[in-house]
């Protein structure tokens, strides 16, 4: 498994390719840079956090690195585990989550409510932040589906497939 160091999404390696940046509309706060990177999709985000007390402001930021074929995956498990019923081959009654291995990575996708959307995570990889929790990545419902994320995630999963990502 290829390990990363955090990004610099303002001076990307000469191999790297920017394919998004974006604001989820509900979490305006936050940049997300969606990179291309050695066979993984790298998604770096920040956010400039200001302290009320002292008005002093620091980036908060984290990166979630996956495996590329997560691009065609994520519709792949959204339109077939999430939006399907058990009996379609959907998720459990009751379940809020779907485990899979990408790559050989263990990835998983959990149903949130706040923000209502979904949470991306790799568990095989922990946060440049912490080093103890998982990589994850918030993809809010009007982000994917307000915002057309979930549509750009099917046409890189068609640009990868066809070998050209």
């Amino acid at each position: 498994m290829h390990s990363f160091d955090l990004i610099d999404p303002d001076n990307l390696p000469v191999d790297a390719r920017l394919l998004l940046r974006s604001r989820p509309p509900d979490m305006p706060k936050y940049e997300h840079f969606f990179v291309v990177w050695q066979a993984y999709l790298l998604i770096y985000a920040q956010a400039l956090h200001r302290f009320p007390n002292t008005g002093q402001t620091e980036w908060n930021y984290a990166q979630s690195e996956f495996p590329l074929a997560i691009v065609g995956w994520v519709p792949w498990a959204l339109e077939n585990k999430f939006f399907k019923g058990p009996r379609e081959g959907g998720i459990a009654a009751g379940s809020i989550h779907y485990e899979d291995t990408v790559q050989d990575e263990r990835v998983l996708i959990t149903r949130s409510m706040k923000p209502a959307g979904y949470e991306l995570a790799n568990l095989d990889r922990y946060s440049h932040i912490n080093g103890r929790s998982s990589q994850v990545v918030q993809l809010t419902d009007e982000w994917l589906f307000g915002d057309g994320l979930l549509e750009q995630f099917k046409e890189w999963a068609r640009q990868y497939e066809a070998g050209a990502l």
